[in-house]
């Protein structure tokens, strides 16, 4: 429950956790948003976040021990099972989009930008279940790797190293929920509601323009600028004191930083080799 509040923000003190967020209620809940208990989450997040780390680095062995064991096998097609995985995380993703933009855009559009980034989302809300979903659809998501490591496809570093920091830095910020999370998470369900739903029409051999898988990578690439940007301005704020209290710790801050700024530079970088040297190679050919 709340402690202390004002016209901005409140404080909710959880078992592990104090929580500076902005008293944003939901018209209406959806059925399995009933069920949502933070002090539960939460403390279990708080006891929990480094189990993480050791996800991930179960998941790298996996990866190379599946990736030796098909070097003398026949490709796995996995066609309708790479759809319904591809079309679930994308229906899955339009949902968290839908409910946390609610909240999300109310926040956007009626307070402070300083806000936004500052004051967390309501931790008793839907948008706290579907930042708990987000976080555990990290461990989801990391069964990509594996539907291209069974059909023999090249896993480049930018697709392991994205998975595994994303799965990581997603559980440490649930332990403080962080503010600016509201905005990293909203974009994250909106770029892959794009993305997993392309992914599934191409698996399906249905082809798009080029332009289509340009965009994908302009709006990750985009996600990730903005990340840098937002760990900037929140720096900012914080060690000038001008925002007080601001719901980020300079340690998940600073992590938060290095995370999006390799991303950006590696999806530039991805980008500028897939989309931009390919142009120049084939009109000097």
């Amino acid at each position: 429950m709340s402690s202390f509040s004002n016209k901005s923000f409140e404080i909710w003190n959880g078992p592990n956790v104090e929580i500076v967020y902005i008293p944003y209620e939901y018209k209406s809940k959806l059925s399995i948003e009933e069920y949502w208990n933070p002090n539960l989450v939460y403390d279990l997040f708080a006891r929990c976040w480094k189990s993480s780390i050791f996800i991930a680095v179960l998941y790298v062995i996996t990866i190379r021990c599946i990736e030796n064991l098909m070097t003398n096998h026949r490709p796995f097609t996995l066609k309708k099972c790479l759809f319904l995985w591809n079309a679930a995380l994308a229906i899955f993703s339009t949902i968290g989009m839908l409910r946390s933009g609610e909240e999300f855009f109310y926040v956007v559009l009626n307070k402070p930008f300083t806000h936004s980034i500052c004051y967390s989302i309501n931790p008793n809300e839907p948008v706290a279940f579907w930042a708990c979903a987000f976080a555990l659809s990290k461990v989801a998501e990391l069964f990509d790797t594996i539907f291209l490591v069974l059909r023999k496809k090249k896993v480049i570093f930018l697709h392991w190293y994205h998975h595994v920091v994303v799965l990581i830095y997603s559980w440490n910020s649930a332990v403080e929920v962080t503010a600016a999370g509201r905005w990293f998470i909203f974009m994250n369900f909106t770029v892959h509601s794009i993305m997993y739903s392309y992914y599934a029409f191409a698996s399906v051999g249905i082809r798009f323009p080029k332009i289509i898988s340009m965009i994908v990578t302009i709006l990750q690439t985009s996600q990730m600028l903005i990340g840098v940007t937002i760990s900037c301005i929140v720096y900012y704020l914080r060690s000038k004191n001008i925002m007080i209290p601001c719901q980020q710790s300079y340690e998940n801050l600073t992590l938060c930083f290095s995370i999006y700024l390799s991303f950006a530079i590696l999806f530039m970088n991805f980008f500028i080799k897939n989309y931009l040297s390919r142009k120049e190679k084939k009109k000097l050919q």
